[in-house]
């Protein structure tokens, strides 16, 4: 294909348009949203040899006209989370096809690969999709596990999405152009949406999870996220790494303890989980202390 434009709003789509670009497609435009502070992605597209197209919305008159003029066989959208509406959607020859970092039909929505962490999945599953009318309901172009290792983070499992998906790209625009295989239909009867989790949602009580609950959620919030969170009287404590210590230590649930020198351990609904990193925000350089509570 010799005109594809790519949508993208972070990290993942450089790497997808530099493989599209390197390959025997063409890329033609690279359109980011206006408001983003995007001078690193500029940067990097420009190193590429290629200019963002900044829009403020895509699902304009204006931009649509722009869009259709540029004749475009493909859209590819990489992370750009805007919902595409049916006349944006029918502007390239060949469709769309969006990125998603979720197995299909079940991690339909946002913030996939956290919610894979937190859910204690053993291997998180990105995909390539074909665009429809509704929400990650197309057909799966590409897919491909990841394991995910008992210390991985939020940030191991974007580094590693972020080195697979230009692969999955130009393997689904191979099945596009050849027509080779319309792709994996999903089966609505497994389907489960996720909403898109924001810093609210990183509130941690320790008196509801177990210690390997809480360790999964503060791995699938930590950097580059602001990470999980719980209060220390009226201070919000950053919770942004741990372990589940080979000492089983229980008792109250949030209570801070320090066993000969050792700690912070915070004790979770089941047994005590070990804070190897942790930030409390109004006094950064202050430390836990043993007696204290985490609620």
């Amino acid at each position: 294909m010799k005109n594809i434009i790519i949508f993208l709003n972070g990290a993942r789509g450089i790497p997808v348009v530099k493989a599209v670009q390197e390959s025997r497609h063409a890329v033609t435009a690279v359109v980011v949203p206006s408001k983003q502070k995007c001078d690193p992605i500029q940067d990097e597209v420009q190193k590429i040899g290629l200019d963002c197209l900044r829009l403020e919305n895509v699902n304009s008159t204006e931009a649509i006209a722009h869009l259709q003029s540029l004749l475009p066989e493909l859209f590819i959208i990489a992370g750009f989370s805007t919902i595409f509406k049916e006349e944006l959607i029918n502007i390239p020859r060949m469709g769309v096809i969006n990125l998603h970092a979720g197995r299909l039909p079940e991690y339909r929505g946002g913030s996939p690969l956290n919610w894979q962490i937190i859910n204690g999945e053993s291997e998180a599953v990105i995909s390539v999709i074909k665009i429809d009318q509704g929400i990650d309901t197309g057909p799966v172009l590409s897919e491909q596990a990841i394991k995910i290792e008992p210390s991985d983070t939020i940030a191991d499992l974007h580094g590693q999405a972020n080195k697979l998906f230009p692969g999955l790209v130009l393997d689904a625009i191979e099945r596009i152009e050849t027509e080779t295989n319309p792709g994996r239909i999903q089966d609505e009867d497994n389907a489960m949406y996720w909403h898109q989790r924001s810093d609210r949602d990183g509130y941690l009580d320790f008196s509801r999870f177990t210690a390997k609950q809480a360790d999964r959620f503060i791995r699938a919030l930590t950097r580059p996220y602001p990470g999980a969170w719980a209060f220390l009287d009226q201070k919000k404590v950053r919770l942004l790494a741990a372990e589940i210590p080979k000492m089983d230590l229980r008792g109250s649930s949030g209570r801070i303890c320090f066993i000969q020198g050792q700690g912070p351990y915070v004790v979770c609904k089941d047994r005590a989980l070990l804070l190897k990193e942790y930030l409390i925000e109004e006094t950064p350089n202050s430390s836990l202390k043993h007696g204290q509570y985490l609620s």
